[in-house]
């Protein structure tokens, strides 16, 4: 490719002297609509610098494909991230770049094996139960409720059961001191990843000293499910050939290779629990608030689970779930207009040319990935339906969607978020109607390492039939409901 401009040449916005574009993007949680504005007002590649560091921020679906394709060796990660999980001891395969990447990312293929899903639905399953009696219990009651918690506390059952083999159970017990630490590094991790100054190099304040005591407990508690995993496996070496949970899952591929160490694994278990919970709860959140906005669509919704599941509550095998095509269009529409992950930041390795712009090494870019799938994918409107094609209607190019990034570095865990969300989704449209709390104030995008729906309180009601036992029901007239 060659080049037809320098970044000099490049449109953006007018920053201050000093401190750039800073004044502007000071709220971070606020800051990637920010830049989806000054990529509608200036085009596909924008330049803007916090301080005196220039960014680049492309909405080009084109191009964002094409860097997402080169990487690891053409582009890595902004070298934050990978100091921020580093300095915490978590240098798992998100964070880590090169022949570091190449190794552990085999780590978490190995945990994430397709070929496991039916024993992975098996924990789900239990999860999908105890978030039915839980909504249940909600639905009596009557009061609006913040939905995002509770979905948020499904996805850390499923994750942790996943990841440790251990059943922390939120959903009954509510959340437990091991997840307070857990909550505790994402907020720190946040916080860190984008503060521009790196204080706690040099000095420590109150929130930096509570950090260090939960990642001390993190470890302590992870090196222990290490230590009986590792006897649970001594006792049964059937488990090295069929894994029940991601960490029996490396430490069976610790033992093939022969590289792996424990620090390694205990990073990637953390990147596990960081993917799998605020993702996945974020994304079943905000598929629910487009839902609960439309009654058309949620009455379809409904029909197709009942169609499905019959007399069940829920899904009652993984096969099931492949079956719900609606609930899978309804949720892949949910990531194109709400991606939890609505941007990607890389730095180039090399000279390179995007938007037919020189990029040189080392330039740092934020590839606006939301931007990109919703405008491509056709527009801002809520239509599950353009993912079922017909003759009028061809769906959108897959290359805009980007809710699980693209080439080398694409999610391992699609397939399991994918089974997780659509799971709980089916669930909740064969028992219960959901509707917005209209004294709640409008949702507002968030965004905390994954943009959150904050604010998000709705009112839940049984629908004709409700439950008699886990995952049976029975007809009974809607006053008994």
């Amino acid at each position: 490719m060659t080049a037809t401009r320098r970044i000099a040449e490049l449109p953006g916005p007018r920053g201050l002297p000093l401190f750039g574009n800073l004044h502007q993007l000071w709220r971070i949680e606020r800051s990637h609509l920010v830049a989806e504005e000054w990529a509608e007002r200036y085009g596909p590649i924008v330049k803007f610098h916090v301080g005196r560091r220039l960014s680049l921020y492309v909405s080009d679906v084109e191009e964002i494909n094409r860097v997402l394709r080169e990487r690891p060796d053409g582009y890595r990660r902004w070298p934050e991230i990978e100091a921020a999980f580093e300095g915490m001891g978590f240098p798992g395969v998100f964070a880590v770049e090169g022949d570091a990447w190449r190794r552990q990312r085999r780590l978490a293929v190995t945990a994430l094996n397709t070929n496991h899903l039916h024993r992975h639905f098996k924990v789900i399953h239990t999860a999908a139960q105890r978030l039915h009696r839980r909504l249940t219990e909600l639905a009596r009651d009557g009061r609006p409720i913040d939905l995002t918690d509770v979905l948020t506390s499904y996805a850390v059952d499923i994750t942790s059961t996943l990841a440790f083999g251990i059943e922390l159970n939120t959903l009954e017990h509510g959340r437990n001191e091991l997840q307070q630490h857990i909550q505790r590094v994402f907020t720190m991790l946040n916080f860190r990843l984008f503060f521009p100054i790196p204080y706690w190099r040099w000095f420590r304040l109150p929130a930096d000293r509570r950090l260090e005591r939960s990642l001390t407990e993190i470890n302590r508690a992870v090196t222990g499910f290490i230590e009986q995993a590792r006897e649970r496996m001594s006792e049964r070496p059937g488990l090295f050939e069929e894994p029940e949970n991601f960490l029996e899952a490396m430490l069976a591929a610790q033992r093939e290779d022969g590289t792996f160490t424990d620090k390694e694994i205990i990073g990637n278990v953390f990147t596990l629990l960081v993917a799998g919970e605020d993702t996945t709860a974020h994304t079943l959140a905000w598929t629910s608030w487009f839902l609960a906005q439309h009654p058309d669509l949620q009455a379809r919704w409904a029909q197709e689970a009942r169609e499905v599941l019959g007399d069940e509550s829920l899904p009652s095998d993984h096969e099931t779930v492949s079956r719900l095509p609606y609930c899978d269009a309804a949720l892949r529409e949910a990531m194109r207009l709400k991606s939890v992950a609505n941007g990607l930041v890389v730095q180039s390795l090399t000279d390179t040319v995007v938007c037919d712009t020189h990029i040189p090494a080392g330039t740092r870019l934020i590839l606006g990935t939301r931007k990109t799938s919703r405008d491509v994918g056709g527009g801002a409107d809520f239509e599950p339906e353009r993912w079922l094609p017909d003759e009028q209607r061809k769906p959108p190019d897959q290359k805009s969607f980007l809710a699980f990034g693209a080439g080398p570095r694409f999610c391992p865990g699609r397939n399991l978020a994918f089974l997780e969300a659509k799971t709980a989704l089916a669930m909740i449209a064969r028992n219960f109607e959901l509707r917005l709390d209209e004294s709640a104030p409008p949702v507002q995008e968030h965004f905390s390492f994954t943009m959150i729906p904050k604010g998000l309180r709705v009112r839940i009601s049984q629908r004709a039939a409700i439950a008699s036992a886990p995952g049976r029901i029975v007809a009974v007239a809607p006053s008994e409901a």
